[in-house]
């Protein structure tokens, strides 16, 4: 197993053993399994279905936040870098652990919302909706990239409560002021009103792993700058 490897594995076992890994499954798992046990039409249970991956989102980010910058002041990666561990290494690392559990989650929570919202009288096409959730990932992963770098500049509690505080902000700002062509969570719960449901799913993509990219980037350089 590689460095990047083990330092993934470390993740998620400090992650299941702070219980943080079954906070974030219950996020996402639990969103599902709210819109499938409430009875409700398919454009109703899509809408539910895309607040509450939403606000599972933020909670993922938060946690995100909370775990590198907990791992910081307890001393665990400065113990990592200086067994070889580049700071790089460590980064990628934990973005594995959490983007693997999150999309985890967030496949078992589609999978219940699919089955709430295609009904006999009003069915789902699989396809648009399939592209629509890529793109609800990549929200995801942007999200998680996100708290990791407030986690590399931060102590774990103001770490997380930035991360909420700017996933709530810049989530109601998505919700009310942007198109659904590039709101992925939005195209979601207006699928079956859109007129391009598979184009908005994959530019929603494109620009959730590009903010991806950049916030991890960021966060490399933030910690390279950080005593650990």
């Amino acid at each position: 197993m590689n460095q990047t490897g083990v330092v993934a594995w470390l993740a998620v076992k400090e992650l299941w053993i702070s219980f943080r890994l079954l906070a974030l499954l219950t996020a996402y798992v639990g969103v599902g399994a709210l819109v499938a046990l409430v009875p409700a039409p398919g454009p109703t249970a899509l809408a539910r279905l895309a607040v509450g991956l939403a606000v599972a989102t933020i909670v993922g980010a938060g946690i995100a936040a909370g775990s590198l910058g907990a791992e910081r002041a307890l001393g665990r990666a400065g113990w990592l870098v200086t067994r070889s561990i580049t700071r790089g290494t460590l980064l990628v690392g934990w973005f594995i652990a959490l983007a693997g559990i999150s999309l985890v989650g967030l496949a078992a929570a589609v999978s219940l919302g699919w089955l709430a919202a295609s009904t006999v009288a009003s069915p789902l096409e699989p396809g648009p909706f399939a592209i629509v959730v890529v793109g609800v990932a990549a929200t995801s992963l942007a999200a998680v990239a996100i708290g990791l770098l407030l986690g590399s500049l931060m102590g774990p509690m103001r770490a997380t409560v930035a991360a909420i505080a700017v996933g709530l902000v810049v989530g109601a700002a998505a919700f009310a002021l942007l198109p659904a062509t590039i709101v992925p969570l939005t195209a979601l719960s207006e699928l079956q009103a859109l007129d391009r449901p598979v184009a908005a799913g994959v530019q929603g993509a494109g620009i959730g792993l590009a903010i991806t990219a950049v916030a991890l980037v960021l966060a490399r350089v933030a910690l390279g700058r950080v005593d650990l």
